[in-house]
């Protein structure tokens, strides 16, 4: 019910006027606000900042002016001969040679702020000071608390340490010391150190301060080196004001539920950090009041327009409550039920019907691919095929179409290279390609009905003529350079409308079918005028394939590949339409694949995941090499076969049979033959051929009888007993099963045809002979 409401104060003309004024002068008032307070602000931080900077600046130059003379006086030292004479000297020359550096570090020694100087030597650890001169060790000096970090100046080349003094006649936390050290460097090594002390007091005592607001100082590592004592803040705070404050200027920072303005500078000689610290609470108390007051005037103003609001529509919905109570009179609650009840409704209506909106245009593409494999497989009719394309073709034309493939050259090769994720995903990646290549200047559909293949939908955007041809090439082109991947385009003649999309497909599919003789990454073009190829096959065609196996069945290499190269050059010559040479090669290496799985011999690797596509998308010259390969390999198998055992045994059997055809001898005369039982002779038998006996016999005598009916003018019933059946009934039903026809129209076929299909030549009979 409120949700109504609000939609229907939202709608009024009136409402919206009040709300608009309203939320004007609400956000008028707040930003004059804001404005004012932020420009106090800023004028504040400008007045408050400049001197702190600037002294914060007095102090820095304070104490690099005495950092600065210090390390002079230690430079100095670094290079005097008395100190490199006392340095170099053997630890029997040391107090010798310390007497004369010690009368000039005592003279150097005299400045107020120099509590003491003192030269280290790393060699033997000995030690000469301006206080207590020469001691052979660092152990018996009566100061030696720098023992334990001087040797880091072998690794940086000036040290500054705040200590405190623990030598003769100091009291605990009395006396605190700076010491900055310098490294005496001899042949390019760091033989000592010059150690100059500075009183921490003295120091420090000539920084300027400011009663309104703290300074503190920070070394390198972040540690506090002033003040050391009444430190107004917690450690833990005053790190965090450190990390906020980072490397600017200034900011503003917060100190125990006090806001403060931080300023800091840097010493450039020593690297402290300098911080000082203006309280900003009284200084802002009456800025703030003047903000909070236009605040709370801003929401003021915004509580009397919903007011008005509000009045101003109490009497809108009293013409529905009426309503509701005509409606509904059995409700006690007017304003409960009825028209309000609608509204979620309503609601849920409108949000299913955007819901599905939103799939339907997400699922678009992948429902216009759909379609368009439907359309090249010819899975719908002509009223679905016009229905579907006004529902998912919107802005589309009625025609014309442009239709092409592209295919990937050498596809079991390529795919073969890549685990089935990665297919996928490069495809896909072809599938983006084409869009963003396409989509420039076509409207496009792409769809993949096939491993190898892409089918790609065009229609000229704007109605205007496209360079169809120049688009394919850029499209392989792109390919290839992105993906590495060569492909091949076919493309069909142009479709004057939706239902004549599958002859187009057909079309691009022959045009690429021209791959086959003329080699891969083309682009052709159909063209129905053109007829370059033969339609028609003869003898000779399947003759090379059956002498193929001939010569690798006897394990004959060289033959087999042979009446390979002799087909191949003879089907490049008579220009064999290439889907009839892919069906012929198909199924020739079906036959292969037959043979090796009969005999359990290993697969030539050539043939390890063998498809439809691994023919259509080589071209000839590789399908030769490929047959070759498959030749040797298998040829090897069957010669290191045929000396075995059982091999041996049923060729015997063959044998026996070929020889006894015309008389009715059955599985128990063929294991007599060879004396063993007949149980062992049909799972042998079984496993060479991959046949039984009876199956194996029966086809020698129908092939037989084939012969005889071609080559004889015997009458049916001869022919029945010379290939072993005594009943011409019973070997017209074999011969019927088996060959699909009766002897008698088998003869009359075999007599009227004029093709030399039926009977293939012997295996030394030559390819010309059957081609004539």
């Amino acid at each position: 019910m409120l949700r109504f409401k609000m939609k229907y104060l939202l709608h009024n003309k009136q409402n919206r006027l009040i709300l608009m004024l309203t939320a004007g002068v609400s956000l008028l008032i707040t930003m004059i606000g804001l404005f004012s307070y932020r420009e106090y602000r800023n004028a504040l931080d400008t007045e408050l900042n400049t001197p702190n900077i600037e002294l914060l600046q007095i102090n820095v130059d304070v104490t690099n002016r005495a950092f600065r003379e210090s390390d002079n006086k230690a430079v100095d030292l670094s290079f005097h001969p008395a100190v490199l004479s006392y340095i170099n000297a053997s630890e029997a020359d040391n107090r010798g040679r310390a007497a004369t550096a010690q009368e000039y570090l005592k003279a150097l020694a005299t400045e107020p702020d120099v509590h003491a100087i003192s030269v280290v030597k790393f060699k033997d650890r000995s030690v000469l000071s301006s206080r207590y001169g020469y001691v052979p060790s660092w152990g018996e000096a009566p100061e030696h608390e720098w023992e334990s970090w001087i040797g880091g100046m072998k690794e940086k080349p000036l040290l500054i340490k705040r200590r405190l003094y623990t030598g003769p006649g100091s009291r605990p936390g009395d006396t605190e010391l700076l010491s900055l050290a310098r490294p005496v460097v001899v042949n390019g090594e760091v033989a000592g150190a010059v150690l100059i002390d500075l009183d921490y007091d003295t120091l420090f005592s000539k920084m300027y301060t400011h009663l309104s607001s703290y300074q503190l100082v920070y070394n390198l590592e972040g540690e506090l080196i002033y003040p050391k004592l009444n430190l107004p803040f917690p450690q833990a705070e005053l790190g965090k004001v450190l990390e906020d404050i980072d490397v600017s200027p200034f900011a503003h920072v917060t100190i125990g539920g006090q806001a403060y303005m931080a300023n800091q500078t840097f010493s450039n000689v020593t690297g402290w950090r300098l911080l000082s610290l203006v309280p900003m609470e009284q200084l802002l108390k009456n800025v703030k009041i003047a903000r909070n007051m236009m605040l709370m005037l801003s929401l003021i103003s915004i509580a009397v327009g919903l007011a008005a609001m509000y009045y101003y529509n109490f009497a809108a919905f009293r013409p529905l409550k009426r309503i509701n109570k005509l409606l509904l009179p059995e409700q006690k609650a007017a304003g409960q039920g009825g028209l309000y009840d609608l509204e979620p409704v309503i609601g849920k209506l409108v949000g299913d019907f955007r819901s599905k909106s939103l799939v339907a245009d997400w699922s678009l593409p992948e429902l216009r691919s759909k379609f368009l494999q439907d359309l090249i497989t010819r899975s719908i009719g002509t009223q679905e095929t016009h229905t579907r394309f006004e529902h998912y073709f919107t802005g589309w034309k009625e025609g014309p179409f442009e239709l092409l493939v592209l295919s990937i050259d050498r596809h079991t090769e390529w795919s073969a290279g890549f685990k089935e994720e990665d297919q996928m995903l490069l495809k896909y990646a072809m599938i983006n390609m084409a869009y963003e290549i396409c989509e420039a200047s076509w409207r496009t559909v792409v769809a993949a009905p096939q491993q190898d293949s892409l089918v790609i939908l065009l229609q000229a955007a704007g109605g205007e003529e496209q360079e169809l041809y120049a688009d394919a090439r850029r499209l392989a082109a792109a390919m290839l350079d992105v993906l590495k991947i060569t492909v091949s385009v076919g493309i069909g003649e142009q479709a004057g409308s939706i239902t004549h999309i599958a002859q187009s497909y057909l079309e691009a599919q022959t045009a690429l079918s021209y791959r086959l003789y003329e080699g891969y990454s083309h682009v052709r073009v159909y063209s129905r005028a053109e007829n370059k190829y033969e339609e028609s096959s003869g003898a000779a065609d399947e003759l090379w394939k059956q002498e193929m196996l001939n010569a690798l069945r006897v394990s004959d290499a060289a033959a087999a590949q042979d009446w390979i190269r002799r087909g191949i050059a003879e089907t490049r010559k008579r220009g064999i339409q290439p889907q009839k040479v892919f069906r012929s090669l198909s199924d020739l290496l079906e036959e292969i694949l037959h043979m090796a799985a009969a005999g359990g011999y290993p697969v030539p690797a050539e043939l390890a995941d063998y498809t439809w596509h691994q023919v259509t998308t080589m071209e000839l010259n590789e399908i030769e090499q490929m047959l070759c390969s498959i030749a040797v390999q298998l040829s090897d198998a069957f010669g290191a076969h045929r000396q075995s055992k059982e091999f041996l045994l049923v060729q015997n059997l063959i044998e026996y049979m070929k020889e006894n055809l015309q008389f009715n001898i059955g599985l128990s005369d063929i294991a007599s033959h060879v004396n063993m039982g007949v149980s062992s002779v049909s799972t042998i038998f079984k496993e060479e051929t991959g046949t039984t006996v009876y199956d194996y016999l029966t086809n020698l005598r129908i092939n037989r009888a084939c012969e005889l009916l071609q080559d004889s003018s015997l009458r049916i019933a001869e022919i029945a007993q010379q290939v072993g059946y005594q009943n011409e009934n019973s070997f017209i039903r074999v011969f019927r099963k088996i060959k699909s026809t009766t002897p008698g129209k088998f003869r009359e076929s075999s007599k009227s045809s004029k093709e030399y299909a039926d009977r293939p030549k012997p295996r030394h009979s030559g390819v010309s002979e059957d081609s004539e």
